[in-house]
């Protein structure tokens, strides 16, 4: 799978605030957490990232006056980060190859600076994570600010939000918030690009509670943004009627079905997808009170994406399901570009 949870001895780095935890992996805690609270129930904690050198080894020298060991080369300029396996005692585990400016930052380093995010919020912790052999580690939040419209069938439609703060080991990449809208009767992860605001954003590591609630206060307040702005773009969707011919033309688009560059197996591959999208946007139990608007056509998109793409290499449901979970809090993925265009293509058509 491209994202995989972190497992060392039948033990998942995983944590849900819900009883109800993720496919039944990791540590459930039953209630909101503390970001201490956390981090050692997901096994995040005492991990003691550090940079080790990099060494080449040599040949042995052979001659007539018989075998010599030549010492290894060391790379100066590039190391490997480690980790101590937070199951299995004594094992270290490689995470990547970073350069000589490069200083790991501890997973309990973040403590400051989410615990400032949860109370200058009113959020609370719900899912705590590595990936990838701990390269990647991940906390959730849900924030008390909801979205509301009001369905055309007299029901409400409900989207909550959450703040997803994602940071590597790997030098792959820096701290970042992501704001993921979360529409619940479907939990379909919303991803949209906002013309006035950034749905995510780079934060310093900082060393201490002061600094920590500032940068805090910096995200909540590019948070805040966003999702007025996504609030405003959904309801401007919502509001925009949407017919099948209309929905069929623009799943078609979206993934590219008609592409005359593509090979036969994938434009056929391509219209079953789109065909698929459709036929949610047409039946789907969840958009009953939305049906009918490009809102639906775009929630029709997330809940194929989310519950139903085929995964390769998923052997079970609940493997798929997974790994279509863990994308959904990874930017950057196809699965999130396409979320993006989608919203994009309705905005515009």
């Amino acid at each position: 799978m491209a994202h995989e949870l972190d497992i060392n001895g039948g033990i998942t780095s995983f944590a849900n605030a819900r009883s109800d935890h993720w496919h039944r992996l990791g540590q459930s805690v039953g209630h909101t957490m503390t970001a201490s609270e956390a981090l050692t129930a997901a096994h995040l904690a005492n991990w003691n990232v550090r940079k080790q050198p990099m060494i080449i080894p040599q040949p042995p020298k052979i001659d007539a006056d018989g075998v010599t060991t030549v010492a290894p080369v060391t790379v100066d300029d590039m190391f490997a980060t480690v980790r101590d396996n937070p199951v299995i005692p004594g094992q270290v585990d490689y995470l990547g190859v970073v350069g000589k400016k490069y200083e790991p930052v501890q997973n309990e380093a973040t403590t400051d600076l989410l615990n400032a995010l949860t109370d200058e919020s009113g959020a609370h912790f719900e899912t705590a994570g590595a990936l990838n052999g701990g390269r990647q580690v991940f906390v959730t939040m849900k924030l008390p600010k909801t979205m509301v419209l009001k369905g055309n069938n007299g029901q409400e439609d409900t989207t909550d939000y959450y703040l997803c703060v994602l940071n590597s080991h790997d030098g792959s990449s820096a701290l970042k918030v992501l704001v993921s809208p979360v529409r619940i009767v479907c939990a379909n992860t919303q991803r949209a690009a906002m013309a006035r605001a950034k749905s995510s954003f780079s934060i310093r590591h900082t060393g201490g509670a002061h600094g920590a609630i500032a940068e805090a206060r910096n995200a909540l307040g590019l948070a805040w943004r966003y999702m007025d702005e996504f609030e405003a773009q959904a309801a401007a969707l919502y509001a925009q009627p949407m017919e099948q011919d209309e929905m069929r033309r623009f799943a078609k688009a979206l993934v590219k079905a008609d592409d005359p560059s593509a090979t036969t197996t994938a434009r056929n591959n391509r219209q079953q997808t789109a065909n698929s999208i459709v036929k949610l946007f047409v039946s789907s139990p969840t958009a009953s009170n939305i049906a009918g608007t490009r809102w639906a056509a775009y929630n029709a998109v997330t809940e194929y994406f989310d519950h139903y793409l085929p995964v390769r290499g998923a052997k079970t449901n609940s493997a798929a399901s997974m790994t279509r979970a863990l994308r959904a809090i990874t930017p950057g993925s196809g699965i999130d570009t396409t979320k993006l265009e989608a919203f994009r293509l309705l905005q515009t058509l």
